[in-house]
């Protein structure tokens, strides 16, 4: 559906790049923005779209596909609209039989330029769309050659050619849709290995639940951008394949359009209508018919190399899938192992270090058992010895009564001093056989008034 002028190569690709990538990347600006600043200012739109900056790029290549998506689909919209404005009649007629009735009895290069003339009074946008492009392709083919023989296999050729343009224009679409996908892959190696440098090996050991909470949580970042590339390449894919319908069916009614069109419509030249050649012509088209033949063999045993060289290459994705995801396994495997090693090791160091500190407390503690048995052993021989002092103390204080009595009844006596030495005597020898008592008290042998009156 492009125009076969000769034109610069660098700028139609430039036009067919530039305006998706611009419109993308606007679109992608407006969207950031609303993530940041606008109604879409939410955590679960942070996270899956502005968490990581391979989800950014991600978003901008997605944005990029669907304005190329877009753009294509209002290209398919208004060349189904131009369709029926040429100002052309079908041909009423069949090229190369006696019978034919061709709408314009003049030579065929001169209808050509009549209809060239025709087809550029219709406007630039007629002229230019999908139809107008074909037709005018085609008559200037009848217009150079001067004659209608091979003007099918040019419509043909015409055709297939549309259609690889068609299949070429969705080339950025199918770079995006590869594109995502790594960008998700690549988003989840890096926020794997992130996630394991940055795992601390002492909070790993002090605080384990909170290391595995962060370690978790950068996964989380490393998993979401390969689960958001996946769903903006389904939905890409599902996208384009309505509009690449669309767009084959358009062709098709194109190609038929231009068949009722053109073909018929020139007069047979005199080489045509000789019966002499009609031989030879028909022993061309049978080997023009066995050239088809050929080039479609050849096109589907293409058609089968592409689709074995496809099939492979997914294959191959799909293994280096595997391994890559086998490899972030077992990595993960042997860096959780050797973490867990190193936690048990950890673990036994301080278990052995609890247990001799323990000891060594079980040890003080029965050392202080022991001095505060012998301590409340000595206060109890205190104790006792307290008791014994405070009996023996009661009974000196009895005999102290009891010889201050027998002292007042022998006051009267005569031989009141050989009483008082006798006395005397006796207490020396008790106070020499009782312990020694705190400030025991002493006993005074004093006679009354009346005792040394009678003494006197």
């Amino acid at each position: 559906m492009k125009d076969h002028r000769p034109s610069n190569g660098f700028a139609r690709i430039a036009g067919a790049i530039g305006w998706p990538v611009l419109i993308g990347l606007a679109a992608c600006s407006l969207f950031f923005a609303a993530i940041f600043r606008g109604p879409l200012d939410i955590p679960l739109m942070h996270r899956y779209f502005a968490g990581h900056p391979v989800s950014i790029c991600e978003t901008a290549f997605f944005f990029v596909g669907l304005a190329a998506l877009a753009l294509k689909l209002v290209e398919v919209a208004l060349q189904a609209t131009l369709i029926g404005e040429l100002p052309f009649e079908p041909a009423a007629g069949a090229v190369g039989t006696a019978h034919s009735d061709p709408i314009d009895a003049a030579p065929p290069a001169e209808s050509a330029r009549r209809l060239l003339d025709q087809l550029d009074a219709a406007g630039e946008r007629v002229r230019e769309s999908a139809l107008g492009n074909r037709i005018r392709q085609a008559v200037r083919y009848v217009a150079k050659s001067g004659s209608p023989q091979g003007l099918e296999e040019e419509l043909k050729y015409l055709a297939d050619q549309d259609q690889d343009s068609q299949h070429e224009s969705y080339a950025l679409v199918r770079i995006v849709i590869w594109a995502i996908p790594m960008l998700g892959f690549l988003g989840t190696v890096m926020g794997i290995a992130q996630s394991l440098g940055g795992l601390d090996p002492q909070q790993l050991a002090t605080n384990p639940s909170e290391a595995m909470q962060g370690l978790l949580a950068g996964l989380y970042v490393a998993f979401d951008t390969t689960a958001i590339a996946l769903m903006m390449s389904i939905g890409l894919m599902f996208l384009q394949f309505p509009i690449d319908r669309v767009e084959l069916q358009l062709l098709a009614q194109v190609t038929s359009r231009a068949s009722d069109l053109l073909i018929g419509r020139f007069p047979a030249g005199a080489l045509d209508l000789d019966p002499h050649l009609a031989s030879i012509e028909r022993m061309c088209y049978a080997v023009m018919r066995s050239v088809d033949g050929i080039v479609e063999r050849q096109a589907e045993v293409w058609r089968k190399s592409l689709g074995q060289m496809q099939e492979q290459w997914h294959g191959g994705w799909d293994e280096g899938s595997d391994a890559l995801r086998r490899a972030l396994s077992a990595s993960l495997d042997e860096t959780l192992s050797s973490h867990a090693e190193e936690l048990r090791r950890i673990e036994d160091q301080a278990s052995r270090s609890a247990a001799e500190r323990w000891e060594r407390w079980q040890g003080r503690l029965d050392a202080s058992t022991e001095a505060l048995h012998a301590q409340q052993q000595a206060f109890e021989r205190q104790g006792e010895l307290m008791c014994r002092a405070i009996e023996v103390t009661g009974d000196v204080v009895r005999l102290e009564k009891s010889l201050n009595e027998n002292l007042e009844h022998l006051a009267g006596a005569r031989h009141f001093e050989d009483t008082v030495m006798s006395l005397s005597a006796a207490i020396q020898l008790l106070s020499t056989r009782l312990p020694p008592a705190p400030e025991a008290r002493r006993v005074e042998l004093r006679p009354t008034a009346s005792q040394q009156e009678r003494a006197a």
